[in-house]
């Protein structure tokens, strides 16, 4: 007695052992590849962020200097070289521009002989007018030589460095960029230089507002030589400054991803390190300067004049676990095996006594023998139609919990919609499958009417969608437009579904399937074709069959009963049409029916 028991309860239990094992190893590969992609897109759009705040910085600070040379403050002075009401009111306009900027460092006007004119300084948030005994001649710096030189419009801006003060680095670090262009006077005359002295660490200040403290961490600012401007460890910043310091850059760290960083202007790369996004900042990029000089005293065009945003997330921590959520999959796992495990030795101690009581008569053996068969395949129908939109439903879920458990509520809406409309789909594929039980006991009429079988094939596509993108297979729809034929729809997706479904379990990764539909002598022909695995001759034979219904692992040992085209059968011949198979081992399947004009 145990023995019938046992080879029964195991008969069944294991399609179900396999099936769940296989719903939690999807929902888990599912959230791991959701987390990924969320944290590519998300490095991408911190770094692009990044970018885009440094460049309105930088905006800001050449509007005010075109703008400031384009006035005729200056007029007066070239006029009257020693006018103090003039210089005063040059130093006023500076004065105001430093103390609402509060980030110029210095405001500069240079005479043409490199002599400083009017300076404000700007210290401890309080602007002041530098003494006229104090102002220094600048004729020997190469800034002054080099924004003379240029034409009207043209811009110098230096290299992205420290700020030295008699020779030495001034300490505490100042960041310093410089722009300059040439002031004109009234009858187009070159008359002098207008410098701005802008404090760097404002901008790198408010580059760090954007991202959490885990991007801080990621986050690099790099010259076009690979030296840190800015880096999660300080010690690394400055490099090319300091004689001690001069191999402390990117390229030594990491010359590969450096040689792919420096070459692209922007992308997103994964190795064995971790994963690298990465953006190009032109500094004067929105601007359109004509040209920018460099200290070497050699201009050079705005493409060449640049910096790097980098951000660096170490493979460790791209792929680090959710213990929680491991938990949480490992609870729900138990709860559907263990009753699984107890309602099937129920079942199977329940089939037992059925079999003992079929033995009565020949009659009540035959009748429960296709009840079995009734209840393996609705079992088969059930694993084989709902497993991809719970699985959808399922992945969504857990986003949805680890969101609420982490306080986060940005994405709430969106995979609310996303569950919701899951919900909906598997409830119409409940009401489809409840059908077909009814068509089984002839309790359901054959309603044909005139249906859309594009819209039906673009459901069932949305349904497979998950499990298709997991194996990495494309799914093609070539269908003419308004594919209208007279059917029962709920049949005719039944269809649709069951082929496709086979299609992507009998698909190797990066694989193809193609849904096809033309009109030909009276009938709709339909055609499911992929690039799989294939069936032998020998199998081939057997395809429809319910005597000899057989199944084979799919390429990603997905597990199945073989019954799913024993109905694809029953509800094509219930439209009067045809199904029929084409393949060979290793040359793919293509599944063909029809559906006659009525």
């Amino acid at each position: 007695m145990y023995k019938q028991i046992y080879r029964t309860f195991f008969r069944i239990f294991i399609p179900l052992f396999i099936l769940f094992t296989g719903v939690v190893f999807i929902v888990k590969n599912t959230k791991d590849t959701s987390d990924h992609l969320i944290s590519l897109r998300s490095e991408q759009l911190k770094i692009n962020q990044k970018s885009e705040i440094i460049h309105r910085d930088l905006d800001f600070i050449i509007g005010d200097l075109q703008i400031m040379a384009s006035l005729n403050f200056f007029d007066d002075l070239w006029r009257d070289p020693y006018s103090q009401e003039a210089k005063n009111a040059i130093a006023t306009m500076f004065r105001k521009v430093s103390s609402e900027r509060q980030f110029y460092d210095q405001i500069r006007l240079l005479n043409s002989e490199g002599v400083e004119t009017v300076r404000v300084n700007l210290k401890d948030s309080v602007t002041e007018v530098t003494a006229e005994k104090d102002l220094q001649n600048k004729s020997h710096r190469p800034y002054f030589s080099n924004t003379f030189n240029l034409k009207h419009g043209e811009i110098y801006v230096s290299p992205f460095d420290l700020n030295i003060e008699n020779d030495t680095i001034e300490i505490p670090l100042k960041p310093m960029l410089r722009f300059a262009t040439p002031v004109f006077g009234e009858k187009g005359e070159k008359q002098g230089v207008l410098v701005i002295n802008y404090q760097g660490e404002h901008m790198l200040r408010n580059s760090e507002a954007v991202g959490d403290r885990r991007f801080k961490e990621h986050f690099m600012l790099l010259n076009k030589d690979s030296y840190w401007l800015k880096a999660p460890n300080s010690e690394l910043e400055w490099g090319f400054m300091f004689d001690d310091k001069k191999t402390e850059n990117f390229q030594r760290y990491y010359p590969e991803e450096w040689k792919i960083i420096s070459s692209q202007t922007s992308g997103q790369f994964e190795n064995e390190r971790g994963l690298f996004t990465f953006n190009t900042i032109y500094p004067l990029e929105n601007n359109n300067p004509k040209l920018i000089w460099t200290e070497q005293e050699a201009f050079q065009t705005t493409q060449n004049y640049y910096w790097k945003a980098v951000s660096f997330v170490s493979r460790a921590e791209l792929y680090k676990s959710n213990s929680e959520r491991n938990i949480l999959l490992l609870i729900v796992y138990l709860l559907l095996i263990i009753p699984s495990a107890g309602g099937t030795w129920l079942l199977a101690r329940a089939i037992y006594k059925r079999n003992l009581a079929e033995e009565i008569t020949y009659k009540n053996l035959k009748k429960l023998k296709e009840l079995n068969a009734t209840k393996d395949r609705f079992f088969s129908i059930i694993a084989h139609d709902l497993r991809s939109p719970f699985s959808v439903m399922l992945g969504f879920g857990e986003m949805l919990k680890e969101e609420i458990d982490n306080g986060e509520t940005e994405n709430i809406k969106e995979y609310t919609n996303y569950l919701y409309d899951g919900i909906q789909k598997t409830y119409k594929l409940l009401n489809d499958l409840l059908e077909w039980a009814n068509l089984q006991r002839k309790n359901v009429a054959f309603e044909p009417r005139t249906i859309d079988a594009g819209r039906c094939v673009d459901e069932i596509f949305q349904i497979l969608e998950l499990s298709a993108l997991n194996k990495k297979l494309t799914l093609v729809k070539q269908m003419p437009e308004n594919t209208e034929l007279t059917a029962d729809r709920n049949m005719f997706c039944t269809i649709v579904r069951n082929l496709l479904n086979n299609a992507i379990k009998f698909t190797p990764e990066g694989g193809t399937i193609t849904f096809t539909a033309k009109f030909s002598d009276g009938k709709h022909i339909f055609t499911v074709a992929d690039t799989g695995i294939g069936i032998s001759p020998e199998n081939l034979k057997k395809l429809f069959n319910v005597d000899e219904s057989f199944s084979t692992a799919g390429t990603n040992e997905e597990s199945g009963t073989g019954l799913g085209l024993v109905l694809c059968k029953e509800l094509v011949e219930k439209h009067g049409g045809v199904i029929w198979a084409e393949s060979g081992t290793g040359k793919g399947a293509e599944f063909h029916f029809t559906i006659p004009l009525p």
